[in-house]
């Protein structure tokens, strides 16, 4: 039997939020565009705190890409990553 994906592409746009010179928060981080098999999934969503496990850690402005997936095996592959500074 051949294994065929269930999910194709995902797009996506996202923000870090921001912080003024002495650390303090200025903008929640934020989903420009979630876009998955090519259809619109989330656009402008804010994100008020972080997301899974790490809601107990503190915010920064640059962290590492996480990838969580569950419920069965997953594969990534072709990420790219660039910064829209």
């Amino acid at each position: 039997m051949r294994w065929t994906p269930k999910t194709g592409p995902l797009d996506l746009i996202f923000k870090a939020p921001r912080f003024d010179r002495s650390g303090k928060k200025e903008a929640n981080a934020r989903f420009e565009k979630v876009v998955l098999n090519g259809q619109l999934v989330q656009e402008n969503l804010e994100l008020r705190s972080p997301t899974g496990h790490a809601w107990r850690l503190p915010e920064v402005r640059r962290g590492p890409l996480l990838l969580q997936a569950d419920h069965g095996p997953v594969a990534f592959r072709n990420i790219r990553v660039r910064s829209l500074e």
